[in-house]
């Protein structure tokens, strides 16, 4: 199976033979560090675009285009509002958040940072610990509420 790939990039085949002329034309650059020729593409012009010749004994200097300014066009949604009315007598789920240490750690973090260590090790204690490292996992739920209580976002 054969897959031919076409790519039609007239600017960027331009740009690439004028970088390859202001090197082989660069004075600095001996004969040694200039590009081997098997290294420089030869880019052939998409059929029908005409190919610009680069005038004799001109400095061609390339000035990348500028780009376009595009905004993205603004989608207005309106907020969806979903009531729940489970039958009478039937069961509801209930989801329960799971968190990480990390998670914790970093909100404890933010209290600490605002100058709420005093209270960060008063909630500690009253989960029984010294350390968050120490603290059940099970008890990760209340720790990050009381967290959030205190004004850490998590």
């Amino acid at each position: 199976m054969n897959f031919t790939v076409t790519i039609s990039a007239p600017e960027l085949a331009n740009a690439i033979q004028s970088l390859a002329q202001a090197i082989t034309n660069n004075p600095h650059i001996s004969a040694a560090e200039s590009i081997p020729a098997t290294l420089v593409p030869s880019v052939a012009p998409p059929v029908g675009v005409p190919v610009q010749q680069p005038l004799q004994g001109v400095q061609q200097q390339y000035v990348p285009p500028t780009p376009t300014s595009y905004q993205q066009p603004q989608q207005q949604t309106q907020p969806v509002q979903q009531t729940f009315n489970p039958a009478p007598g039937a069961s509801v789920p209930t989801t329960t958040q799971t968190y990480t240490m990390d998670q914790l750690a970093v909100a404890a973090t933010q209290l600490n940072d605002a100058g709420r260590r005093a209270e960060l090790v008063s909630l500690l204690s009253s989960f029984g610990i010294q350390a968050l490292t120490a603290l059940p996992q099970e008890q990760y739920g209340a720790f990050a509420t009381k967290l959030r209580e205190m004004g850490a976002k998590i």
